[in-house]
C-alpha cells in the first residue's frame, strides 16, 4: 500500500473475509471445548455508532478546510491523526464485520430456538453498524485527501490558530 492510495475497499473486504473465517473457526473451537458463544446485546452498538459519528465529524472539519469553506486551519498533526483514525475505522469496521457475521452464522442452524434467533438478529444488526463504521472510515479518508497541486504554503499565515 502506497501512502498515495491509502486504504482501499479491496483491502477492507480482504480483512472482513479473513476476520470472518478466523472468527468462525475460533467460535467453533470454543464450542467444541465446551464453551458457549458470546452474547451480543444492544450495548455493543453504542461505541460502534459513537466512533462512526466521531470519524465523520473529525473528517468533515478537515474537508471544510481543504475545500476552502473554513478559514480555521487545523494543525498538520490533527490532519494526520484524523486521516489515521479514518483508516483505522475503515479496517477496524471491516474486521468487526467479519466477527459479527461469524457470530450470526453460528446461530443460523438453530434459528428456530428463540434465544438463538435473537443472537442472530443482534449479530446482523451489529454487522450493519460495522459496515457503517467501515464506510465512514473510507469516506473520512477521502475527505482528508489534499487535491493535487496544493502545497504546504497556502497563503494562510502560520501561528496559533483555532482548531474549530
Amino acid at each position: 500500500m502506497s501512502s498515495l492510495e491509502g486504504v482501499t475497499p479491496a483491502r477492507g473486504l480482504l480483512v472482513a473475509v479473513l476476520s470472518a473465517m478466523a472468527s468462525w473457526l475460533l467460535l467453533q473451537l470454543v464450542r467444541v471445548l465446551g464453551g458457549g458463544y458470546p452474547v451480543i446485546s444492544w450495548l455493543g452498538l453504542v461505541p460502534l455508532l459513537a466512533v462512526t459519528v466521531l470519524v465523520l465529524a473529525m473528517s468533515w472539519q478537515i474537508r471544510r478546510y481543504v475545500q476552502g469553506s473554513s478559514r480555521v486551519r487545523p494543525s498538520p498533526q490533527r490532519g494526520r491523526g484524523t486521516l489515521v483514525g479514518a483508516q483505522a475505522a475503515a479496517l477496524g469496521g471491516a474486521a468487526l464485520l467479519g466477527w459479527y457475521l461469524a457470530n450470526a452464522l453460528v446461530h443460523l442452524p438453530t434459528v428456530d430456538v428463540p434465544s438463538h434467533r435473537v443472537q442472530l438478529v443482534w449479530g446482523l444488526v451489529h454487522a450493519g453498524a460495522a459496515v457503517a463504521l467501515s464506510v465512514a472510515g473510507f469516506v473520512g479518508q477521502h475527505w482528508c485527501r489534499i487535491p493535487p497541486g496544493d502545497d504546504e504554503d497556502d497563503g494562510v499565515p502560520d501561528g496559533d490558530l483555532a482548531y474549530g
